[in-house]
């Protein structure tokens, strides 16, 4: 953790948005603190066997969100080096939970030179105790090889002590929310499902260690319950600071383009 800021819990962490590595700011946190991960990481998209992002022109959608990458980070980092990253990051989130303590991890299945990533490689070990399929509502396909495709995963990897809210078992595993599409982050994760999430534990604390916009921490205040935000990104912090004195600031300008579209192929959330 080296040149990593001193940050003293709980009152450098509880309702704060903390720029900085993920993985360095959690190691400042107490183990058993933080009752709830909810969290969806970048999904490396631009190493890719297929044009997928990493040429620059957004694969078969010129107008893909993640051509740039985010903001302080590219996205394209070995596979093996990105595993070993996510699995290190799931150990600090792990630690940092209660016996009685869950982590809501989303992140997508792709094919790449033929060989399905399930992440089970980064996945595997951990407690997972179920997985919740969320399907995306509309979108549009360019590319006649492939059917729409229209969902990501949610891994529930909770601790043996770990239950859901009163009367929340009444969901299903199959969640539809539509994406979030006038927000400035280029991959934001729709409000009402982090909502859906919060609201089914009993969570006082929630940690969301790639916090993006701030979408988690808009969410737990919604709920009335407490947030840890982290993220690289000056910017994005900056963001979710803004957002939660005025939620609408992080709507984007509607720009006019023709044949702009949505990229669904490799869209992550935030």
């Amino acid at each position: 953790m080296a040149n990593v800021k001193e940050l003293h819990y709980p009152d450098d962490f509880i309702d704060q948005f903390i720029c900085g590595n993920a993985t360095d700011v959690m190691q400042q946190i107490p183990s058993g603190s933080v009752d709830l991960v909810v969290t969806s990481p970048p999904y490396n998209l631009k190493n890719s066997t297929g044009n997928g992002m990493k040429d620059g022109r957004g694969g078969k959608w010129s107008g893909a969100a993640l051509v740039d990458g985010y903001s302080h980070y590219g996205d394209n980092v070995p596979h093996e080096e990105y595993v070993r990253w996510q699995r290190a990051c799931l150990e600090e989130m792990l630690r940092v939970i209660p016996e009685d303590g869950a982590i809501f991890y989303n992140h997508k299945w792709r094919v790449q030179a033929g060989l399905l990533q399930d992440r089970n490689d980064i996945v595997a070990g951990f407690p997972i105790r179920q997985i919740i399929i969320w399907k995306r509502k509309g979108g549009i396909n360019f590319n006649p090889g492939y059917f729409l495709p229209t969902y990501e995963v949610i891994y529930m990897i909770a601790k043996p002590e770990f239950k859901l809210a009163e009367k929340a078992n009444a969901h299903g595993d199959i969640w539809e929310f539509g994406q979030e599409s006038k927000n400035r982050h280029p991959a934001p994760f729709p409000a009402s499902l982090i909502e859906r999430i919060i609201s089914s534990t009993n969570a006082k604390v929630v940690l969301d260690p790639f916090m993006g916009s701030g979408t988690t921490a808009l969410a737990a205040k919604n709920l009335d319950r407490n947030f840890i935000g982290i993220d690289i990104s000056p910017e994005y912090c900056d963001m979710a600071k803004q957002r939660m004195k005025d939620p609408l600031s992080v709507v984007k300008e509607r720009k006019k383009k023709p044949q702009q579209a949505v990229l669904f192929e490799d869209l992550e959330v935030k």
